[in-house]
């Protein structure tokens, strides 16, 4: 009996732990945690720059498609190539999956030229469920991208590792974290002041009609972070962003909401997962609202997409 109470004891202490970060969505103490995690990597600098490996790998040389050489493609919308020449990439941190873990398994880097101005972001995916005080929204990194694929999940520029899913799909997905940590160097401390950390102003009527543009609809415009405003077309005053459960929850776990902008008649996809805080966000009838995160071109519904990070990013403004 002892045994049992003994081994049950355990689990249940591994369940305490493993929830800590959750828990109440308090901030954990994670100081010692990361500090443990970090590997000492020491890399060279940045070789290629983040718009000529979306131009050769996540495009053809910047069109949303295929480029013409890849080592995998499950699909015009997938592919992959394995990085076999010491690339090296630097940028900052400006979108990870937070605390609310809106963004799942993702980091988001950005780099804007301090010479050329050229804005350019990619996502890269790490299997890991607690991100954000490994690597903080503000953190400047190098990453060696010798082993890892570099390619696009539903078009979208992606760095990851390839994994099959459930349903037997091959996939660019999340790597592995011990061997993320064996690619990525930390250059000084986070920032959050620093220019790739601020979202994109999309709320005036310029910003409006480069989101109606065709042209801009190509991969080194996206990912990134963005502001927009507009109405929701779904809002009836009580209907929420995510309905956990609902016939709106597609087989991703998300909801899409459309956003109607301030200045035309241009709408753009809002998708929310289910189950986290910003999923409980009430959506207001008839007022404009400002949102902020994670932009990118969503090439099924023709369409560009944000996802929210945290309910900062969700303001009524009348």
């Amino acid at each position: 009996m002892n045994k049992y109470k003994i081994l049950g004891a355990t689990a249940i202490l591994s369940l305490i732990a493993f929830s800590a970060c959750y828990d109440d969505f308090d901030e954990p103490d994670t100081s010692d945690y990361a500090e443990q995690l970090q590997s000492d990597v020491e890399l060279p600098e940045a070789n290629i720059t983040l718009r000529q490996l979306k131009l050769t790998y996540c495009s053809n040389n910047g069109k949303v498609e295929r480029p013409t050489s890849y080592t995998y493609s499950r699909n015009t919308s997938n592919w992959e190539t394995l990085i076999e020449d010491d690339l090296v990439i630097e940028g900052v941190i400006c979108a990870n999956d937070g605390r609310f873990g809106c963004l799942y398994q993702m980091l988001l880097v950005r780099c804007i030229d301090p010479e050329t101005g050229d804005d350019q972001a990619i996502d890269v995916e790490v299997k890991h469920t607690c991100l954000y005080p490994l690597y903080p929204v503000g953190q400047r990194i190098r990453l060696s991208l010798k082993g890892l694929y570099v390619g696009a999940y539903s078009r979208v520029p992606r760095i990851g590792y390839p994994y099959f899913t459930s349903s037997g799909n091959h996939n660019l997905g999340p790597i592995p974290l011990q061997m993320f940590q064996e690619h990525v160097q930390l250059i000084g401390t986070p920032d959050t002041t620093v220019a790739e950390c601020k979202c994109k102003d999309l709320t005036t009527s310029e910003g409006e009609a480069w989101l109606r543009a065709t042209a801009n609809r190509v991969a080194t415009n996206y990912p990134t972070i963005a502001t927009v405003h507009g109405t929701f077309t779904e809002a009836d005053g009580t209907a929420t962003l995510a309905p956990t459960g609902s016939e709106l929850e597609d087989a991703g776990y998300g909801v899409n909401r459309t956003l109607k902008l301030v200045s035309n008649t241009t709408t753009l996809i809002v998708r929310t997962s289910t189950g986290n805080e910003v999923s409980h966000i009430v959506m207001p009838k008839d007022k404009t609202v400002e949102l902020s995160g994670v932009l990118s071109y969503d090439s099924y519904d023709d369409k560009w997409q944000l996802n929210l990070r945290d309910t900062t990013d969700f303001v009524i403004k009348d």
